[in-house]
């Protein structure tokens, strides 16, 4: 998977390289057959890229404060990027990456063409 901001900022891009069916973190590449079953797969956030779906795993927390578990993060070598679904349709809509200095940035997926929009970068205080 290319990295949704072209250069990462921590070394590594979000995603990482991947192996055969798995994604960094647990995640798992839907389309290689190979998911163990779970035992409530509509909590889980997914991904797509160039034709394949990936698992990412079942939400873990709240960013948003309305009762629902909407993003889950996944630790790098250098940081931490959380993936966001804010419209509860289970597809990842913002991703963010933050690294072990503070620095972050945001991008949202735009539904008309499927690609990924730098909407926030800065510096955490």
């Amino acid at each position: 998977m290319d990295p949704i901001f072209g250069e990462p900022i921590f070394g590594e891009s979000a995603f990482g390289e991947s192996l055969p069916g798995e994604q960094p973190g647990g995640a798992h590449d839907a389309s290689a057959g190979d998911l163990t079953p779970a035992d409530d797969l509509d909590s889980h956030l997914w991904m797509q890229d160039e034709g394949r779906i990936w698992d990412l795993g079942p939400a873990e927390v709240d960013t948003d404060n309305d009762g629902v578990n909407d993003s889950l993060t996944r630790n790098g070598p250098d940081g931490f990027t959380v993936y966001t679904d804010s419209d509860r349709d289970g597809q990842v809509d913002k991703i963010t990456e933050i690294n072990a200095n503070g620095d972050f940035r945001s991008a949202v997926l735009n539904p008309e063409t499927g690609t990924w929009v730098p909407t926030e970068s800065g510096r955490l205080n």
